[in-house]
């Protein structure tokens, strides 16, 4: 195909986003891309290779670029720009938007604590200081690498609770271990009064407040319009989302949103 979709060999849990990107970078009345992994690529060349490539994550863009040297590659859901790329799509939603989110919903609170692992780049906590900052917020963070170090920041975290101490715990950090992870934060959480919110469903629905999380069939069509060859360089940060609401959450911590502020949650846990 004239565009393929190139992607690390997933488990099948992560199949259903795969199908999402596809279906985003589909156009209206037109053939898909074809999708191949990372493992089945072969090189092509003349006819059979495609005129660009759309690869998910670092691996692929590498292994994207080296069967496809002639190929325009984009790189998405990476964590930093490769050197080669000119353009790509982070893996990471604008905290910005996370921000405004926690601000609108906890006008309380005056300081933000932001947990995230070593890996995520220093551009990116960088964009979230300065977000907290421009909603008037305090900053801390706290830094973890393994399960263990992050066990030891929920601790940290539940000894210093006040009501106006908001948390993110950003992206990966919950999933070295939600069960053993979660439990203790959300607890500590209805019993001071606090907001903590993070970057994936599954973590709402089991107690935390909200999250904002990638929404892979409108990424897939932003993709498609990045690869007009006019846009703009450099790397891009989610900006399309799906909103997850726990309410029962909301209400054990003494927030009560007005209905129209719940108007534009995607999903709502009760």
């Amino acid at each position: 195909a004239p565009l393929m979709l190139v992607h690390p060999a997933l488990s099948d849990a992560y199949e259903p986003i795969i199908a999402q990107l596809v279906a985003g970078l589909t156009p209206d009345n037109g053939s898909p891309p074809g999708v191949c992994a990372v493992d089945a690529l072969s090189p092509s060349a003349g006819s059979d290779a495609p005129r660009q490539v759309v690869a998910v994550g670092e691996h692929a863009y590498a292994a994207a670029r080296q069967a496809f040297p002639r190929a325009q590659v984009q790189p998405i859901l990476v964590r930093t720009l490769p050197a080669t790329a000119p353009q790509g799509l982070s893996r990471f939603v604008a905290p910005a938007l996370v921000i405004a989110e926690l601000r609108a919903l906890s006008p309380a609170s005056e300081t933000l604590v932001f947990v995230h692992r070593r890996t995520v780049p220093e551009r990116l906590i960088q964009q979230a200081r300065e977000a907290a900052q421009a909603q008037g917020l305090g900053w801390e963070t706290i830094t973890v690498g393994d399960l263990r170090e992050a066990a030891l920041a929920i601790e940290r975290i539940r000894q210093a609770a006040t009501p106006t101490r908001a948390v993110w715990v950003h992206r990966d950090v919950l999933s070295l271990n939600p069960d053993i992870l979660i439990p203790p934060l959300v607890r500590r959480s209805w019993e001071v009064g606090f907001p903590v919110i993070s970057d994936d469903a599954d973590s709402v629905e089991r107690g935390l407040l909200f999250g904002l999380t990638p929404d892979y069939r409108a990424l897939g069509r932003a993709v498609a319009v990045w690869l007009h060859p006019d846009h703009p360089p450099g790397l891009t940060d989610i900006q399309w989302v799906q909103r997850v609401f726990n309410r029962r959450t909301a209400r054990a911590i003494g927030l009560v949103p007005h209905p129209a502020e719940e108007t534009h949650f995607d999903v709502i846990f009760d």
